[in-house]
């Protein structure tokens, strides 16, 4: 931890010195003297440089995406995104959990992604009813468009999945799951507060994370089979009957599934707890 802190602050002088070199090479004045108490100003500098780390990290990590395709989920690819910003490459050590913060970065970009969409496509139904789908097509509409983020790096994405179910990722791993799923019913209009609200979700994450990992697997035109298969899964779920204990017996299933994709993710990927 106190190595990230020592290289954050290297960086953040980094970024500030190119600052002060540009503005000096354009001529530009900076008036240092503020007029206010030297405690405004260490704290003014404070704020500055929390603000500048976060954007430093968001920059990198924006920037290795691409190096994710070609160096998987891992410090290379951190590093090279730092190099391609003109930072140092030791600039990995910001994210002392190396390609897991890039995974989960990228898991929570696309899901904000997402959200900003359907958010946008509500909307757009809301001042034009045609516009409008029903719950099942609009559900299965946005699970396909979140797989269709994944295609680009799917070459690689065997290994984020391994990655993410390591035990020491899997919580976040389940939470940017289950906030993906929240996601989706909360836009198709689900204010449950009841069981249905829990069995929903876990429900539709465990129909994504199959369809997920079939997606990998496919090789079909456009991937028609992972679509097919997605349809089908939904298609099974809502057929359930709705009472209290056939809910849970389909959530009981889901959590299961769900259990058993982890492993078999983990196992592909060649990795186990011990690494």
């Amino acid at each position: 931890m106190a190595a990230t802190s020592v290289l954050c602050k290297f960086l953040t002088e980094f970024a500030r010195r190119n600052y002060v070199r540009t503005v000096c090479s354009r001529g530009l004045h900076v008036d240092k003297k503020r007029h206010c108490s030297k405690e405004q100003r260490d704290a003014d500098e404070n704020r500055s440089s929390e603000k500048t780390e976060a954007e430093i990290r968001k920059e990198i990590l924006d920037a290795s995406l691409q190096f994710a395709i070609s160096h998987g989920w891992t410090q290379k690819a951190l590093s090279e995104g730092a190099t391609s910003l003109g930072m140092p490459s030791v600039a990995h050590g910001m994210f002392p959990r190396g390609g897991a913060e890039l995974v989960e970065y990228f898991y929570m970009t696309c899901n904000d992604e997402l959200s900003n969409t359907l958010a946008a496509e509500v909307d757009a139904a809301n001042e034009d009813p045609d516009l409008k789908k029903k719950t099942g097509a609009f559900i299965r509409d946005a699970l396909e468009a979140r797989l269709r983020m994944v295609i680009p790096f799917l070459d690689s994405w065997p290994q984020a999945m391994g990655v993410m179910a390591l035990p020491q990722n899997a919580p976040t791993a389940w939470s940017n799951l289950l906030n993906l799923a929240d996601t989706v019913w909360y836009h198709a209009g689900d204010r449950s507060t009841d069981f249905d609200w829990y069995s929903k979700r876990l429900s539709l994450a465990a129909i994504y994370k199959s369809s997920e990992f079939y997606l990998i697997q496919d090789r079909s035109e456009d991937f028609s089979d992972t679509w097919g298969f997605l349809g089908r899964r939904l298609h099974n779920a809502t057929s359930v009957g709705k009472s209290f204990a056939k809910l849970k017996q389909t959530t009981d299933v889901a959590f299961e599934g769900l259990y058993g994709t982890f492993h078999v993710i983990r196992n592909m990927a060649g990795m186990n707890a011990a690494r």
